[in-house]
């Protein structure tokens, strides 16, 4: 383990392209910092909200099972190091992904994998003082929006997760605009972007101190402190979609099953090593072994953690390798490399 000073110009936790998809970094977490002598607390703040991230629960029951087998929170610690971001310290620690995995499978720990679920926030906000607007990762005009961006930034990196504002053009202002009396909101973006979830909500001002919010939260407020109100209710709300969320996307390390895999499109020694590497890598596969090949098809027989549904959710997120057919009753996945 090796300790590192340097600096960092920008966090990306957000995009807002796809779903399914790989969670950059996610096995690094930052965590604010002031001074050195906090290192060895943000050490073990950093090492709990791992364990959240790979989980997919915020319960400290699988932290002291890790703990309680005589490991060491360092123990999974590759390095950290000391960064700075917008004049902020952070302490970012990276994780040895294969150590986590190898405690989780001894433990019989389920986890979730690289391929991370995406929620899509539809935030319309009528303020009063400009025509109602969907709220997106721009910058921010009150302290509202500043509050309801931190707390998706925070629970998107805490939990490993995408949770997403959508980036409008002109074009789909104007079809908003003009339809949506007759167009629903949730169709609308659903079409534009690939995503596991839409939260949608209306929040608007219906008098001095009066707030009306509506959609998939709904509350009343004549009280000044609406914005600690409103973000309390959101986050206890988006707090119960990500765990439906993640819960679903687990993988039961109980479970072993066997599956079919053919690789088509392999031409050379290299394309058979780097797709056969791909789902070595996959945190679901349990030993793999090659069945038959021919001109340019590989044929694997795995053995998996979880079921057919979860190694296909892994699959949808390597960028080598895609997806041509499965054949539930055969438990076959049929793949095709991509030569890069």
């Amino acid at each position: 383990m090796r300790y590192i000073k340097h600096t960092v110009f920008c966090l990306i936790i957000f995009s807002n392209t796809c779903f399914g998809k790989e969670f950059d970094k996610l096995f690094t977490i930052y965590t604010p910092i002031e001074d050195r002598s906090q290192i060895e607390n943000s050490i073990n703040k950093s090492f709990n909200t791992m364990i959240y991230r790979l989980s997919g629960k915020n319960s400290p029951t699988n932290i002291w099972k890790i703990i309680n087998a005589g490991n060491s929170r360092k123990d999974f610690i590759k390095s950290y190091s000391v960064v700075n971001n917008n004049e902020n310290n952070l302490l970012e620690v990276n994780f040895n992904k294969n150590l986590l995995i190898s405690k989780f499978k001894e433990l019989s720990i389920p986890f979730i994998g690289n391929s991370r679920p995406t929620i899509l926030f539809l935030i319309k906000i009528d303020s009063g003082l400009k025509d109602p607007y969907y709220l997106s990762f721009q910058e921010s005009d009150s302290d509202l929006e500043k509050n309801i961006k931190n707390y998706l930034t925070k629970a998107s990196q805490s939990r490993g997760i995408f949770l997403e504002l959508p980036e409008l053009d002109l074009l789909d202002l104007n079809n908003l605009n003009n339809y949506e009396k007759i167009v629903n909101s949730k169709l609308f973006f659903g079409e534009k972007y690939l995503t596991d979830e839409i939260i949608n909500i209306d929040i608007s001002k219906t008098g001095i101190n009066k707030w009306s919010v509506s959609g998939d939260i709904t509350l009343t407020s004549g009280d000044q402190n609406f914005n600690e109100i409103f973000i309390k209710a959101f986050g206890e709300y988006t707090d119960e979609s990500i765990n439906l969320l993640l819960n679903d996307n687990l993988i039961d390390i109980t479970k072993v099953s066997s599956v079919n895999i053919s690789i088509e499109n392999i031409n050379s020694y290299q394309d058979y090593k780097k797709s056969k590497k791909i789902i070595e890598d996959l945190v679901g596969t349990r030993d793999i072994n090659i069945s038959k090949f021919n001109t340019n098809t590989i044929y694997y027989q795995l053995s998996i953690y979880g079921d057919l549904k979860s190694i296909i959710y892994e699959f949808k997120d390597t960028s080598l390798l895609s997806i041509v057919d499965v054949i539930d009753d055969t438990s076959t996945i049929q793949l095709q490399y991509k030569n890069e």
